[in-house]
């Protein structure tokens, strides 16, 4: 049966996964965009963006690697059973700047490519959900050190 520990179990696990897809992406980006860059761009008598989009992927590591960190130090609190901890709110504080950090890199891909505005606005996006879910989290914290005060 599908509990909440084996949803906590599951998150961790594909956390774990990420932080081998950002190893792996890091070690074939170059090839992957070097054939984006002959295959689509050239072919379209557009100007390379084998530099800028390369430098724009690798600034985006830090901000992605930050943000799996907190969410794997999150999922740990809930699994101790600390779900609503001042700690937590500041996990999803600083994974949401991550979102708004990536967003800020891309843009600086997206001047030379349109399409990448959709990265954009998926990283505010999910910057903005997770402000929303910070907040609440804030909320539940205040709430339950209330209540360890009330007799």
């Amino acid at each position: 049966m599908w509990n909440k520990d084996k949803s906590v179990i599951l998150s961790q696990i594909l956390i774990k996964i990420m932080y081998v897809g950002i190893v792996v992406c890091c070690i074939i980006a170059p090839p992957l965009v070097k054939m984006y860059d002959e295959r689509v761009i050239l072919m379209a008598g557009l100007e390379s963006v084998f530099i800028p989009l390369l430098v724009t992927l690798y600034c985006c590591v830090p901000p992605a690697v930050t943000a799996l960190v907190h969410l794997d130090l999150l999922l740990l609190n809930i699994q101790r059973g600390r779900p609503f901890i001042i700690k937590n709110v500041r996990y999803l504080r600083i994974i949401s700047f991550c979102c708004f950090c990536g967003a800020a890199l891309f843009i600086y891909f997206a001047v030379l490519r349109p399409f990448a505005w959709a990265i954009v606005a998926a990283a505010v996006f999910f910057g903005i959900i997770l402000r929303v879910v910070k907040n609440c989290f804030q909320q539940a914290v205040e709430l339950r050190e209330e209540n360890d005060f009330t007799i």
